[in-house]
């Protein structure tokens, strides 16, 4: 459904000119400047604040400042660093693009966009600024603006592999697959180790159903990466290795993680979701007032809306940070946390209700994750959740080249009572489409008895 593209957002650091002066502050510049290149911090910082002693508005040795403190992750000081240096009258130009960057490294993507703009007036053939630009809209959920800024960087600096990568991955996410192909093609012709591009262009190539090419991608990446789950897991969708019981956690994180801004346009909109509403829908009969809920996965909480009338508390867990950021947003959940399903559950009260919307697609073997559910449902608890549809019930589950498990109605039933619970509703429904077909899914909600 959702397939990881990653997006960078790069630094810029300026070199600063060198001056002859008549007092000591070359000979301190040198020293500053060759202790910040090696990674002495502290040297650096101790070096330009000395210099600054003597010259407090020279805007070069302030933007380095700057960079020394982002280097410490001292973000205030550095942005108070470039502030000043974009103050100075004239301001040092250099200083702009570095507090752009700031702002997006603290998620105020909508300040850095108008830095970005106004730079780009002024120097509109700055390629690495289209990209950042294009990397913001990205965050704030305009692909298409988005897009317009990645052709533009390609344009004017047309050996950006990273451009050439976030070109495609705008690309993908208006289902422009093929255009996408051709872009992290290119980016790979110009850094031909670049995992990240490698793996969107496998993702895109098993779109294109072009199995064979994708393989000989993910395979590249284990080659220098031997340990990249998401390339493994990839390889094991396509049928290459042994199935595993579920997709690695750092896969899933990694997916939802890039593209948590896009999620709810691109699944509403684009692929008609619907699980949410049909999963209350079945499971509603059964809801009372004053509920423990917890939100199995809860995304950027589609569903929070339909149960919090009901709950008391509500409480919604993700294994991504960046979904879990867009849920906070809504302002439903009583808490939100971090949270792996396999690993072992530590919450402090059990709940009435666990529902799950399109989470169980991405294991397998259900048995610990139904197990963990019965641990924490209290006695006559009700647990609600989907998953894709196999219609072969001599088989339990199968991993399909989406990176997506479908489950059969034998399977579920048989983990359900293993587990102590019954089945209340049963039904087939069309989740969502997938390249413009429909997906069939199975809606469960059952009792602990």
């Amino acid at each position: 459904m959702v397939n990881l593209k990653k997006s960078k957002k790069t630094a810029q650091k300026y070199s600063i000119p060198s001056k002859r002066r008549k007092d000591n502050t070359e000979h301190l510049l040198k020293r500053a400047s060759l202790a910040h290149r090696e990674g002495r911090l502290a040297e650096a910082e101790k070096g330009y604040l000395e210099i600054l002693k003597k010259k407090p508005l020279w805007g070069a040795v302030l933007n380095a400042l700057g960079t020394v403190f982002v280097d410490q992750d001292q973000t205030d000081k550095a942005r108070r660093a470039f502030e000043k240096a974009t103050e100075l009258r004239p301001p040092y130009s250099p200083a702009y693009y570095n507090l752009a960057w700031l702002k997006q490294l603290k998620n105020d993507h909508k300040g850095a966009i108008s830095i970005y703009k106004a730079i780009l007036e002024k120097k509109p053939d700055f390629g690495q600024a289209w990209n950042n630009l294009g990397n913001a809209y990205r965050e704030i959920g305009d692909t298409d603006e988005a897009l317009s800024c990645f052709r533009r960087a390609v344009k004017f600096a047309p050996d950006m592999a990273e451009a050439w990568n976030n070109l495609g991955v705008a690309q993908d996410e208006l289902n422009m697959t093929q255009d996408a192909a051709k872009s992290y093609k290119k980016a790979i012709e110009i850094r031909s180790d670049y995992a990240s591009a490698h793996f969107n262009l496998g993702i895109s190539l098993q779109k294109l159903r072009l199995f064979k090419d994708a393989e000989d991608h993910y395979k590249k990446i284990l080659k220098t990466k031997p340990d990249d789950e998401a390339a493994r897991f990839m390889l094991q969708s396509l049928g290459t290795l042994e199935t595993p019981d579920a997709a690695p956690a750092e896969y899933v994180r990694r997916i939802f993680d890039g593209c948590a801004r896009t999620f709810e346009k691109t699944l509403v909109e684009g692929l008609e979701y619907k699980t949410p509403g049909l999963l209350f829908d079945l499971v509603r009969p059964y809801l009372t007032e004053e509920m423990t809920v917890l939100d199995l996965g809860c995304g950027t909480g589609l569903g929070s809306q339909f149960y919090r009338p009901f709950a008391k508390k509500l409480i919604g867990v993700d294994v991504s940070l960046k979904m879990l950021e867009k849920a906070a947003e809504k302002k439903i959940y009583d808490r939100l946390e971090a949270f792996d399903i396999l690993q072992d559950w530590e919450f402090p009260q059990k709940f009435d209700l666990i529902y799950s919307s399109d989470v169980f697609v991405y294991f397998g073997n259900l048995d610990p994750v139904i197990r963990s559910a019965s641990s924490y449902l209290s006695y006559g608890g009700i647990i609600a959740f989907s998953v894709e549809r196999l219609d072969d019930n001599n088989m339990g589950y199968r991993l399909f080249p989406s990176g997506r498990y479908t489950h059969s109605l034998a399977y579920i039933q048989d983990v359900l009572s293993r587990h102590g619970f019954y089945i209340l509703e049963k039904a087939e429904a069309d989740i969502r489409k997938e390249s413009g077909d429909p997906v069939n899914g199975l809606l469960i909600v059952a009792k602990k008895y």
